[in-house]
């Protein structure tokens, strides 16, 4: 039972510093779109976006109300899932990226045309760049890179804890 309480109370702050990285990132992204450099996201970058917006709620929603151990696992399972989905999105972006032209008539372009919430943040979540602008790199590596290790990241740290809540009693 001790070891039940301690994994999910780590978690917890596991999820904190998740969500509040999410939160960095996609200000990052806002600087970068707003900044000096005006580098204007391409349809995967959006989708993307998405993804940490969806990560940081969940994340923070679950650090700041705390949940028992079972509760604690579904969310690790999302996070994972979301965490994994974002990654093949920004592997997608590095892989492709440069042969994308066309990215925002394609049907990538045409899914984050059509989402709703466009409207109601278009300054964030619409995109305005092509898929294979460049930009300079941050550090060395390509933005697509970088959220590719970001998300990667995430699903290891949220299988992790999945595994470690399954092998520490089962799912009550």
């Amino acid at each position: 039972m001790m070891n039940e309480t301690l994994a999910a109370s780590r978690a917890r702050w596991i999820f904190a510093v998740i969500g509040l990285s999410c939160v960095a990132l996609l200000g990052t992204a806002y600087y970068l779109q707003y900044g000096p450099g005006q580098q204007q996201p391409c349809p995967l970058c959006i989708l993307q976006r998405y993804g940490y917006l969806t990560i940081a709620v969940v994340a923070l929603g679950a650090a700041a109300i705390g949940t028992g151990r079972t509760a604690t696992l579904v969310i690790a399972i999302l996070l994972t899932v979301f965490a994994a989905i974002g990654a093949a999105l920004a592997l997608w972006q590095v892989a492709k990226g440069d042969s994308m032209t066309s990215c925002d008539t394609d049907l990538v372009g045409q899914i984050v045309y059509a989402l709703p919430t466009r409207a109601l943040w278009p300054e964030f979540l619409a995109a305005y760049g092509g898929c294979a602008d460049t930009f300079p790199p941050i550090f060395g590596l390509s933005a697509p890179l970088w959220s590719f290790l970001w998300f990667a990241g995430f699903t290891a740290i949220c299988g992790f804890i999945c595994i470690k809540l399954r092998r520490a009693g089962g799912v009550s």
